[in-house]
C-alpha cells in the first residue's frame, strides 16, 4: 500500500533525524563536561596562585611582627582568614570536579592527590595560626634569626612535605588540566560539527531520493485519476478509471468508478421520478378541480349559514319591534310596565350585540384578521373578571358557580382581552347550557412539569353525544340538543374560540364528562409560576 511505504519512509528519516540528535547530544554533552571541567581546574589554578600570594603575604607580615616593626595586628588575622576560607573552596571545588567526573565516567586518579595537598595546606594553615597568632605583644626575640628560622619552618613546611613543592605542583597539575580540558573540548566540538554536517547531509541526500521514488511513483495514478474526474466532468458517466494498483489511489478509482455508477442510475431514477411528478401533477390537478367543484357544491351551504344568521338577526330585531310597538299601543301603563317593556328589550338588544359580535369576529377569522398581541399576562386577574361576569349571568338563569383556583399566580404568554374572550366563550356554554339549580365548576392548574396553565369548565348540563365531539368546534354548527335546549344562537363561540387559542399557541377541546355534562378544557402556554405571598 502506497500509505505504508510513505509511512516506512517517514520512519526511516525521523530515525536518522532522531539518531542525529542523539549523538549530538552525548558530543554536545561531553564538549559540556569538557568545558566545565576545565572551568574548575582554572578556579583551581587560580586558588593555588592566591592562596600562594596571600601565604608570602603573611610571612613578610610575621617577619616584620618578629622584628619589632608593629604592623597591623588584623592583617594578620584578616590573612589568614582568607587563606582558611580559600581552602574551604578549593576543597569544594575540587569535590564537584570529582564528582561531574565520577557521572560522566571519567579517571579519578587526579583527584586524591589534589585532596592530599589541600589537605596539607590546611594543615599548615592550622599551625601557622596557633604560631602567627601569639606574635603581636611579644617583644622582640633576644635570638631574631633562630625565632624567624624556626617560624620560616612553619611556612615552608607540613607534615613532612614541602609546602612550596606542593603549591608548585598543584598549579602546575591544574594547569595542565586546564590545558588538557580546552583541548578535549575543542575536539568534541569538532565532533558536534562533523556530525552535524554528516547526519545533514544524510537526510537531505534521503530525502532527495525518496522525493524522486515518490514523484515516480504517484505520475502514473494522478494521472489516470485527473483523466478520469475530467470525463465525469464532462458528463460521460460510462467512462471508467483501470489498470490501477491495489493500493489507495486504487480504492480511490474505484469509488469514483462507484460514483459515476451511481449517478448514471441517479439520472435514469431521476427521469422515472419526473415522469411520475408528471403524472402526481395530472392527479393533483384533477383534484384540485374536484375541489373546485365542492366549493361550487358548498356554495348552497354558505347561502344556508347566511340566512340562518339573517334569521338569527331578524329575529332579535323583530322582538325588539314588538315590544316597542306594544308599548307604544298600550294607552295606560304603569312604571313597573314600562319598566318591564325596556328589561325585555334590553336584553334582546344585548343578545342582538353579542350575534353582531360573533358575526364580525368571524368575517374577521374567515379574512385571517383576528388580531392577538402576545404578553405576559397573570391569569388570575383576567379569570376573575370573567367569574364575576359569569356570576351573574348565572344567578339569572338560577345556575351555581363555583371557583377552584390554582395555588398562586400563573403568568402566561398569550393576549389579555383575547384570554377573557376564550374563557368568557366556554363559561357562557357552560351556563347557557346547564339546567336551572345545576352547577358549573371553573377550576385552575398549574402544571410546571409540562410548562402549561390549564383551565376546565365542567357542567352537568345537556351534553353532547361522543359522535358530535370532533363537530362541535365547525363555524356554524349546533347539536341537536342545543338546538331544543336554545333555539337561539348561531354556533359560532367555539369556532372563534379555537382560533384564538391557537393564535395564543394554545389548545382548546371539549369533552363528555362522566356521569353527564360537559368537560371544556383550555390549555395555554405557562411562562413561569409566581408563588401566593
Amino acid at each position: 500500500m502506497f500509505s505504508r511505504r510513505l509511512r516506512l519512509a517517514f520512519l526511516l528519516m525521523g530515525s536518522l533525524a532522531v539518531a542525529l540528535g542523539g549523538m549530538a547530544w552525548w558530543v554536545a554533552g561531553e564538549a559540556e563536561h569538557r568545558i566545565l571541567r576545565g572551568r574548575l581546574a582554572a578556579d583551581l589554578q587560580a586558588g593555588l596562585l592566591e592562596l600562594s600570594a596571600e601565604k608570602l603575604r603573611l610571612q613578610t607580615w610575621s617577619l616584620e611582627t618578629l622584628m619589632g616593626a608593629r604592623p597591623d595586628p588584623a592583617v594578620g588575622e584578616s590573612l589568614l582568614g582568607s587563606m582558611t576560607d580559600r581552602i574551604a573552596a578549593l576543597r569544594a571545588t575540587s569535590e564537584t570536579a570529582e564528582q561531574i567526573d565520577r557521572i560522566r565516567g571519567k579517571d579519578l586518579s587526579q583527584h586524591a592527590p589534589r585532596q592530599a595537598a589541600l589537605s596539607a595546606l590546611q594543615a599548615s594553615i592550622q599551625s601557622l595560626r596557633a604560631e602567627v597568632g601569639r606574635l603581636p605583644g611579644q617583644p622582640p626575640p633576644s635570638d631574631p634569626v633562630a625565632a624567624w628560622a624556626r617560624l620560616d619552618a612553619l611556612f615552608e613546611a607540613a607534615d613532612a612535605a614541602d609546602l612550596r613543592q606542593v603549591l608548585r605542583a598543584g598549579i602546575r597539575a591544574e594547569a595542565a588540566s586546564v590545558a588538557q580540558e580546552r583541548e578535549a573540548a575543542d575536539a568534541s566540538l569538532r565532533r558536534v560539527r562533523q556530525v552535524v554536517t554528516a547526519g545533514t547531509a544524510t537526510l537531505v541526500g534521503l530525502a532527495i531520493l525518496l522525493a524522486l521514488l515518490f514523484t515516480v511513483a504517484l505520475r502514473r495514478p494522478v494521472e489516470r485519476l485527473s483523466t478520469g474526474a475530467a470525463a465525469l466532468a464532462r458528463g460521460d458517466l460510462g467512462h471508467r478509471i483501470d489498470g490501477m494498483a491495489r493500493d489507495e489511489f486504487g480504492e480511490l478509482a474505484a469509488c469514483m468508478n462507484q460514483m459515476a455508477a451511481d449517478l448514471a442510475h441517479s439520472q435514469a431514477a431521476e427521469r422515472a421520478l419526473r415522469e411520475g411528478l408528471e403524472h402526481q401533477v395530472a392527479a393533483r390537478t384533477r383534484d384540485l378541480t374536484q375541489a373546485l367543484d365542492q366549493v361550487a357544491q358548498a356554495e348552497p351551504q354558505r347561502r344556508q349559514l347566511l340566512a340562518d344568521i339573517g334569521h338569527e338577526l331578524r329575529t332579535p330585531a323583530t322582538v325588539i319591534r314588538g315590544e316597542a310597538e306594544v308599548a307604544l299601543r298600550a294607552r295606560a301603563m304603569d312604571a313597573d310596565g314600562y319598566r318591564d317593556v325596556l328589561a325585555r328589550i334590553r336584553g334582546t338588544a344585548l343578545d342582538l350585540g353579542a350575534l353582531i359580535e360573533d358575526v364580525l369576529v368571524l368575517a374577521s377569522a374567515e379574512a385571517a384578521a383576528l388580531s392577538v398581541d402576545l404578553a405576559e399576562v397573570a391569569a388570575t386577574p383576567q379569570l376573575q373578571a370573567v367569574i364575576q361576569a359569569g356570576r351573574v349571568m348565572a344567578g339569572e338563569r338560577g345556575v351555581v358557580l363555583h371557583h377552584l383556583p390554582a395555588a398562586g399566580t400563573a403568568i402566561l404568554l398569550a393576549d389579555a382581552g383575547r384570554l377573557r374572550q376564550v374563557a368568557g366563550i366556554l363559561l357562557d356554554n357552560a351556563v347557557r347550557y346547564s339546567h336551572p339549580g345545576g352547577e358549573v365548576v371553573v377550576s385552575e392548574t398549574i402544571d410546571t412539569v409540562r410548562g402549561e396553565w390549564l383551565l376546565e369548565v365542567l357542567d352537568r348540563g345537556i351534553g353532547i353525544a361522543p359522535e358530535e365531539v370532533p363537530r362541535l368546534f365547525a363555524r356554524g354548527y349546533r347539536s341537536a340538543a342545543a338546538r331544543d335546549h336554545r333555539a337561539d344562537g348561531t354556533g359560532l363561540g367555539l369556532a372563534i374560540a379555537r382560533a384564538l387559542t391557537e393564535r395564543m399557541r394554545g389548545d382548546v377541546t371539549l369533552s363528555v364528562r362522566d356521569g353527564g355534562g360537559t368537560v371544556a378544557r383550555l390549555r395555554l402556554p405557562l411562562v413561569r409560576h409566581e408563588a401566593a405571598a
